[in-house]
């Protein structure tokens, strides 16, 4: 006869077991099933390949949250929008303020708050960890003109952080934009204006008859260096020294002769002063002589009394 089973002993230990497995879950969790989380969301206009639901959510090197759900926009709101609508939820003690005081006290404050935080340039960026290429949400702060938020036509239904192309992203869209660059420069018209530029070359060449004109540049090149030598070998000559010595030595007489005569002018100054009064007195006296001879030839030669004048008597 077969024993029946412990039915009793049977669900306390099912029930035991599921206490272990909560507490175990609770523990290795970090407690984050207490925790106070809340919800944003952004929409991307790309490809968000390699993201998951479970990613993190990092800022400035710390994970604050995680992705929470993706899916496309048209699944939650009526628009006929294709952007990638990605959910993430934040912990509230991850981003704690001072003394352990939230940022924000209620709802209405984070909104406002975050509002103001995505007007200075908080955007979510699509990032990769190293080689390993696993996908996560990146917060960083870029220029809000150089980044605008997507066009959206409904109300998002959490706060809402607009969303900015990844750094991988952006340098694929360089690479493509350069890629259509050179694909539009014409590389057969360049090489031909290439041609056409190498021929009128030539041509100015042969025209300019370069090698006539390099044939006279050496042989003026060469008169210089000769004449260059014999100027070096004159000067260095005895006669040069000597007639270069002479010049000197004739400077230094001059010199000294300009020296005496400014003495010599200096201390006969007077004298000459002198002289000069002399030789105009008597170029006066010559001069009134000369008048005389003039007016009265017989009286200044033979001695006779000059004539008498009528004005003169009648004043007599």
């Amino acid at each position: 006869m077969s024993q029946k089973p412990n039915f009793f002993k049977i669900g306390l230990f099912v029930i035991l077991a599921l206490l272990i497995l909560a507490g175990a879950i609770i523990f290795f969790g970090g407690g984050k099933f207490f925790e106070k989380k809340y919800t944003v969301e952004t929409y991307f206009d790309q490809p968000v390949e390699g993201l998951s639901v479970g990613a993190a959510l990092e800022f400035q090197g710390v994970q604050i949250g995680n992705v929470s759900s993706i899916e496309f926009v048209f699944n939650e709101y009526s628009t006929d929008k294709h952007y990638v609508l990605v959910r993430a939820e934040i912990y509230g003690n991850k981003v704690s303020g001072k003394n352990k005081g939230r940022l924000f006290k209620s709802d209405e404050e984070r909104e406002e708050g975050i509002n103001k935080m995505v007007q200075k340039g908080l955007r979510l960026q699509l990032a990769s960890q190293g080689i390993t290429g696993i996908a996560f949400l990146n917060a960083v702060y870029l220029d809000p003109e150089r980044f605008p938020p997507l066009e959206h036509n409904w109300k998002p239904e959490y706060v809402y952080i607009p969303s900015a192309p990844g750094t991988i992203a952006q340098i694929t869209e360089t690479i493509e934009e350069l890629s259509q660059s050179i694909k539009s420069i014409d590389f057969k018209e360049i090489s031909q204006d290439i041609e056409k530029l190498v021929a009128s070359l030539n041509r100015a060449v042969e025209e300019a008859k370069v090698g006539d004109l390099s044939k006279d540049v050496r042989e003026l090149v060469k008169t210089l260096n000769t004449t260059t030598t014999e100027l070096d070998s004159i000067l260095k000559s005895k006669e040069a020294k000597q007639t270069l010595a002479n010049v000197t030595a004739i400077t230094s007489d001059l010199r000294s002769t300009l020296n005496r005569t400014d003495r010599l002018l200096s201390s006969r100054e007077h004298s000459i002063k002198l002289t000069m009064e002399n030789i105009e007195r008597i170029s006066e006296d010559s001069r009134e002589l000369l008048e005389l001879l003039k007016k009265y030839p017989s009286w200044v030669l033979f001695g006779n009394p000059p004539p008498h004048i009528e004005g003169e008597e009648k004043s007599e």
